[in-house]
């Protein structure tokens, strides 16, 4: 139970030494929308209350009387806030009716004037069990009796313990899985979302780049990687949902490595697949060049992954549906013969993403049996590659947004076989 100093309150009330200012703002539902408007924000106060509207709307149509929103991703998504502190228990309840209440760590609660528009929150403190915070938050906002209460029953974060402590406690409740929700909601990204995406794309450009400089006989992946780090940060980047991948040599194999010691040969091939972040919006971009005079194999497999790409991206527009996107790339590998090397799905969604993944797969991916229309403002990053055990790994993408009439690459390197002699 939350005892008298741990009670929900307006943080403008706490937070003297930072300068803002509340507004309201009409919602669609008409409901007066506080808000702390600052520098910190990422996105416009219109992109919120967006966001927000989108969301009420799909409750209204669920019926709940109050939303939990668990996830580091979705809670960024909804209210602006960012830490990697999510290790910890954070927890946004939205009801249908009021303002929404921010339970978050006594330690990080500064953060939420710095990043989040929401004005009010609850405070956990490390000696607390978050969901009995929850629990009590819910009460006091006439939430704990007879309330059709949506939770995150398909995300990481909300667990087995918190399902059962809501369930023992409030249990004249219906508890439902509304994962959709945030889910369907960051599924289409608006034009601010795609321009903080742009940004992303250009550091991941640089970056590639700069590793292709460095790649050069002697040197390590290891070498190689140092730089694209360097580059990324240097740059404005933020920590990525996932390192990048830098291989050289049969080491290009193994997915989701990095690294290695090992100097890169005189004809040798190094795969790069990097992520760039900005207010933890990503973009993503794989290539795989090749040092000296390459194999035969590898220029025929390059060849049938550039052309998987593009089948691709011509297949992509508003109507058609990732299984025939997936379906087009995977007729050119396996015509070329690489088929049985093509294992993973053609891409999937990005957008917000926190570690462990830089991805929203969870969300849409461009795979076999999903049937769900392609529609303008999704992305997806498109990484079709060839994985030869002991041999190589050649691969490359795209970062790519459905346009009106097609879709839209969000990086400027070309894609296409590059030889370093």
């Amino acid at each position: 139970m939350l005892d008298q100093d741990r009670e929900i309150f307006d943080v403008a009330a706490h937070t003297e030494h930072v300068t803002f200012q509340k507004t309201d703002r009409p919602t669609a539902s008409g409901y007066n929308l506080p808000m702390v408007v600052h520098d910190r924000l990422a996105f416009s106060p219109e992109e919120y209350v967006r966001r927000y509207d989108t969301i009420q709307t799909a409750m209204a149509r669920e019926g709940l009387d109050a939303l939990l929103v668990r996830g580091p991703e979705n809670i960024t998504y909804f209210s602006g806030y960012e830490t990697p502190g999510y290790y910890k228990y954070h927890c946004v309840v939205v009801p249908k009716d009021g303002e929404p209440v921010f339970l978050v760590r006594d330690f990080e609660w500064i953060n939420s004037p710095e990043y989040a528009w929401s004005t009010k929150i609850a405070k956990v403190f490390d000696w607390d069990h978050p969901p009995s915070v929850t629990v009590n938050v819910l009460q006091q906002l006439g939430l704990g009796e007879g309330k059709r209460i949506g939770v995150e029953k398909q995300g990481f974060f909300y667990t087995v313990d918190e399902h059962e402590t809501l369930v023992r406690d409030l249990p004249g409740n219906e508890y439902v899985d509304a994962t959709g929700i945030l889910w369907d909601s960051r599924m289409i990204k608006s034009a601010e979302e795609i321009e903080v995406m742009r940004k992303s794309a250009r550091l991941v450009d640089m970056a590639m780049h700069a590793g292709w400089e460095a790649a050069e006989p002697g040197a390590s992946a290891d070498q190689v990687g140092a730089i694209v780090n360097k580059t990324l940060i240097e740059n404005g980047g933020e920590y990525m949902g996932l390192p990048p991948f830098i291989l050289a040599g049969e080491r290009t194999c193994l997915p989701h490595q990095t690294g290695g010691a090992a100097p890169l040969a005189t004809d040798d091939l190094v795969y790069f697949e990097i992520s760039a972040s900005k207010h933890r919006y990503t973009a993503a971009l794989m290539r795989t060049i090749f040092i000296g005079t390459p194999k035969d194999e590898w220029l025929r497999a390059a060849d049938a992954v550039i052309g998987a790409v593009a089948a691709a991206m011509d297949t992509i527009k508003p109507g058609a549906t990732p299984h025939e996107a997936d379906t087009a790339a995977r007729a050119v590998t396996q015509k070329a013969g690489f088929g049985e090397y093509h294992r993973n799905r053609l891409g999937y969604s990005i957008g917000v993403s926190y570690p462990p993944d830089w991805g929203e797969g969870e969300i849409i991916s461009l795979r076999q049996e999903e049937h769900r229309l392609l529609v303008p403002g999704m992305t997806f990053h498109m990484p079709p590659l060839c994985l030869k055990y002991r041999e190589y790994g050649i691969g490359f993408s795209e970062s790519i947004v459905v346009t009106e009439t097609g879709c839209e690459r969000l990086s400027e390197i070309p894609c296409e076989v590059v030889i370093k002699s």
